[in-house]
């Protein structure tokens, strides 16, 4: 899958997000010529970070299955697109830290990394050692 397409998926997960070019900071969205201002979205993101944060919920997967690569995983790339966003949510939270309090127990970012792992649960490996 190209890096575009993954972009535009994990941006689905994300309610009104957009993405800058880093370098500039002018935003590449489908009409570059519309001028956006702050209320216009929610967070900007850029899309080199996007990437490396698809790289990093790529390795959670396979550390959470103990699988050496997804070619026998049909619902990989989908659970990866899941925990990307997961993970982009969380770093831009504004809650002040991850404790669980009693109003907010989950926030969308646990969530979407709780469904990925439900999606990859099936394929997951488990190791029994007896010492």
């Amino acid at each position: 899958m190209d890096d575009e397409a993954i972009i535009k998926e994990v941006l689905l997960k994300l309610d009104n997000w957009v993405v800058t070019n880093i370098d500039n900071d002018e935003d590449l969205n489908e009409s570059n010529s519309l001028e956006l201002d702050e209320m216009d979205y929610n967070k900007k993101v850029s899309s080199e970070e996007i990437l490396h944060f698809y790289s990093v919920a790529e390795n959670y997967a396979l550390s959470y299955t103990q699988l050496t690569d997804f070619t026998n995983v049909p619902i990989s790339h989908t659970a990866i697109i899941f925990w990307t966003a997961g993970l982009l949510w969380k770093k831009y939270d504004i809650r002040p830290n991850d404790q669980i309090d009693e109003t907010y127990p989950i926030g969308y970012g646990d969530s979407l990394i709780i469904q990925a792992k439900e999606m990859l649960k099936p394929y997951k490996k488990y190791n029994f050692n007896i010492f």
